[in-house]
C-alpha cells in the first residue's frame, strides 16, 4: 500500500504516513479481502450422463419411474370404464324391457320391469365404485412400488363390482321367478357367465316355484360373497407382499456395513 500524498510505502496498521505525516484514509487502512478467483468449471460438469440419450427420453422415463403417469393413466381408464358401464347399463335396460313386454302375462312383464330397475341400479352403483376407485388411485402416495398398490385397488374394484351386480340379479331373478313362474335365465340370458348355471333352472318355460326363486337368490348371493372375499384376499395379499419387501429393505440397510 502506498501513500496518496508522497507515494511512500505504508502498512495496513499505519494511520498516518511515516514519510510525510499525511493521514491515511480509513478505506485504505483496512485492506479489502481479495476477490476470489473465478472457479474454473470442472470438465465433468459439462457432461450429461448417458451418451446419446435425448432430454425428452430422460423426462418421460423419469416420470414413469415416479409413478404419477401410471397412476393418472389407470385413474382415467377407470373413469372411462365407469362411462362404458353406464352406457352398457342403458343397453341392458332396453333389452330387458323389450323382452319383458313380449311376455304373455302381465305378472311376467311386471317381474321383468323390476329386474330392469334392479339391474340399472346395480350398474349405476358399479359406475360409482369405479369412479371412487379412480380417485383412490390418484391419491396414492409415492412409494418404492408403483404398480402393486394399484393392482390391490383393482382387485378390490373387481370384487365389489361383481358382488353388486350378482346380488342385484339374484334379487331380480328371484322376484321374476315368483311372478312369472319362469327361470330368470330367460330374462338374463344376455348376461352370459355372470349368471351361474343352476341345475334344474334352465331357460325354458314355466314350472318354476317359490323355492326355485329362493335357490337362485341364494346361489347369486353366495357367488357375490365368494367373489368379494376372494378379490379382497388377493388385494390384501398384494399389500402384505409389499410390506414384506419394504421391511426386508430396511433390515438390509440397517445391517449393511
Amino acid at each position: 500500500m502506498f501513500c496518496t500524498e508522497c507515494g511512500g510505502s505504508i502498512s495496513a496498521a499505519d494511520r498516518v504516513c511515516r514519510s510525510c505525516g499525511a493521514r491515511v484514509p480509513e478505506d485504505r487502512a483496512t485492506p479489502s479481502a481479495p476477490a476470489p478467483a473465478p472457479a474454473r468449471p470442472a470438465v465433468a460438469a459439462h457432461k450429461q450422463p448417458g451418451f446419446g440419450i435425448l432430454g425428452i427420453t430422460r423426462m418421460v422415463l423419469g416420470a414413469l419411474a415416479e409413478g404419477r403417469v401410471i397412476r393418472s393413466s389407470i385413474a382415467v381408464v377407470l373413469q372411462v370404464a365407469a362411462v362404458l358401464v353406464l352406457l352398457g347399463g342403458l343397453f341392458a335396460l332396453i333389452q330387458i324391457l323389450k323382452f319383458s313386454f313380449q311376455f304373455p302375462s302381465a305378472t311376467a312383464t311386471i317381474g321383468g320391469l323390476l329386474v330392469a330397475i334392479l339391474v340399472a341400479a346395480a350398474l349405476f352403483a358399479d359406475a360409482q365404485i369405479l369412479l371412487f376407485r379412480a380417485q383412490s388411485v390418484r391419491e396414492l402416495e409415492d412409494s418404492p412400488f408403483t404398480v402393486i398398490p394399484i393392482l390391490s385397488i383393482l382387485f378390490r374394484t373387481t370384487g365389489e363390482t361383481y358382488a353388486v351386480g350378482a346380488l342385484a340379479m339374484g334379487v331380480g331373478g328371484c322376484v321374476f321367478t315368483w311372478l312369472s313362474g319362469m327361470s330368470p335365465r330367460t330374462l338374463l340370458s344376455g348376461m352370459g357367465e355372470l349368471v351361474p348355471n343352476i341345475p334344474g333352472m334352465g331357460e325354458g318355460g314355466g314350472g318354476q316355484s317359490f323355492v326355485d326363486g329362493l335357490i337362485f337368490l341364494a346361489a347369486m348371493a353366495i357367488a357375490a360373497f365368494v367373489a368379494l372375499v376372494v378379490f379382497y384376499a388377493l388385494a390384501e395379499l398384494v399389500i402384505v407382499m409389499v410390506d414384506i419387501a419394504i421391511n426386508v429393505r430396511r433390515l438390509v440397510k440397517a445391517h449393511a456395513p
